[in-house]
């Protein structure tokens, strides 16, 4: 049985406003096994079998559908085997993904994220795909109460988009306009068999909270329908933004492809402050969430007095050569853990896409690291401090295999190392086969298996 014609009709015309199939051979669904993603599943099995009477075989998009076990759960792996199961009998290519590290004792919703859009984007990655998460309209409404709450500017009411760039992967939410009992129709019609998880339902969590209290707030005069059309119109809002911001001269502020921004002091005093930073945040920030208006005017202030501050994850400090411009990098003593890439390709620290030809670990070069470049190349021994901890948040891919190392690309510290950073340093070996370094502009460098996303 298929969904409603309705649902299926809405769904196509979603794809068609993102250019699908047209756009992209292969779509990565991520599915969790609940009602949601599994009417996602529905609406995309219906989606190709429409496009099969009108579209050759090959230009219908291969559609993989991945499952993450965050191993939360004693029952996790079992119902992660359960639903490749029923996804695989319904004809869908699926795999399942645990992760293998250990959850924290705090902040565990946080740490599920992180690691589950991980595998997500490698796995988007790997087969070239764009990747699809079953997002509905009451989560939106959800994401907006909560920035409400946490006092969010426009950028943070204008919640979830439609379709955004994430960790360096077409991220598309085609149900994020469908209910969703909508979705939970589609999955019944379907004939799947949803998996519950109690964590939807417990309250010491915020999302069923607002799903507990909604009848409480629709008594007291905030409906469902007002809050979308505040998402919408913030959204419209904030592309008008972005498109002013973007048109700002590069003398006033500029994002470097080795991952940290500049901004004049001029700008400090500018009406567009606000504007100006929160966008080097969007591109600059760990962070999954915007910062509150009240958090960045705290920010103005302190640099408006002449001193430095942290947020989102990033260092706003003076350049200690250039009194007039500030720097904002990566916080270099954030513990930036270490990943493990079989493929060789996914993303680090939520900023940089790596692709290397081989299994690869990924670490931030670190303090001690960097002081062992200095020791090599001249050319950055006279950098000041400012400038030097761009570098400790800088991804290094590790080849312990050193077969595998190219050193034409990179430095090899006869540790397995290789420095994506230096490819534009030329690497000569004498007679002991000690590196000499043929010195260029180290700015500008271009990366050989690690890229800055925003740049």
């Amino acid at each position: 049985m298929k969904p409603n014609p309705d649902l299926c009709r809405r769904f196509a015309r979603v794809m068609a406003e993102r250019q699908l199939p047209q756009s992209s051979r292969a779509i990565m669904l991520a599915v969790s096994g609940g009602a949601d993603s599994l009417g996602l599943v529905a609406l995309i099995q219906s989606w190709r079998h429409a496009l099969a009477a009108s579209h050759h075989q090959n230009d219908i998009p291969l559609v993989r559908a991945i499952i993450i076990d965050h191993g939360l759960r004693a029952e996790a792996a079992a119902e992660a085997k359960y639903v490749e199961n029923m996804l695989v009998s319904a004809g869908i290519t699926a795999r399942r993904v645990a992760i293998p590290d250990k959850p924290p004792t705090h902040g565990v919703s946080e740490w599920a994220r992180q690691h589950r859009y991980q595998c997500l984007t490698a796995e988007a990655m790997k087969h070239d795909a764009v990747l699809m998460t079953a997002h509905h309209l009451d989560d939106q409404l959800e994401t907006v109460e909560m920035r409400l709450a946490k006092g969010s500017g426009l950028r943070g009411l204008a919640a979830m988009k439609l379709e955004t760039g994430y960790l360096g992967v077409r991220l598309i939410r085609p149900c994020l306009n469908f209910t969703k009992s909508e979705l939970a129709e589609a999955a019944e019609a379907a004939g799947f068999t949803p998996v519950v998880d109690p964590t939807n339902l417990d309250e010491r969590y915020q999302r069923p909270r607002l799903r507990a209290d909604r009848h409480a707030r629709a008594k007291s005069g905030v409906s469902d329908q007002q809050l979308a059309k505040l998402s919408q119109l913030s959204s419209r809002l904030i592309k008008q933004i972005d498109v002013a911001v973007k048109a700002t001269s590069p003398s006033q502020f500029s994002i470097h492809p080795l991952g940290f921004a500049a901004m004049a002091k001029d700008v400090i005093s500018m009406q567009g402050f606000t504007l100006i930073a929160s966008h080097i945040l969007r591109h600059m920030s760990v962070k999954p969430y915007p910062v509150s208006d009240q958090a960045l005017a705290i920010l103005r202030d302190r640099l408006h007095a002449g001193g430095e501050a942290t947020l989102g994850g990033c260092e706003w400090r003076w350049h200690t050569q250039n009194p007039d411009q500030i720097i904002i990098c990566r916080e270099p003593e954030a513990n930036i853990p270490a990943i493990n890439l079989p493929s060789g390709q996914g993303v680090f620290d939520n900023r940089w896409r790596i692709s290397y030809p081989h299994s690869v670990q990924v670490e931030a070069i670190g303090a001690e690291r960097f002081a062992k470049i200095r020791t090599i190349l001249s050319a950055v021994q006279d950098w000041p401090q400012v400038m030097a901890r761009i570098f400790w948040s800088l991804p290094v891919l590790i080849d312990t295999d050193t077969k595998n190392l190219d050193v034409k690309h990179g430095l090899d510290l006869d540790e397995g190392f290789i420095f994506p950073h230096l490819k534009d340093i030329d690497i000569v070996y004498d007679s002991n086969n000690k590196p000499d370094m043929l010195e260029k502009r180290f700015y500008g460098a271009r990366f050989y298996g690690a890229r800055f996303l925003w740049a």
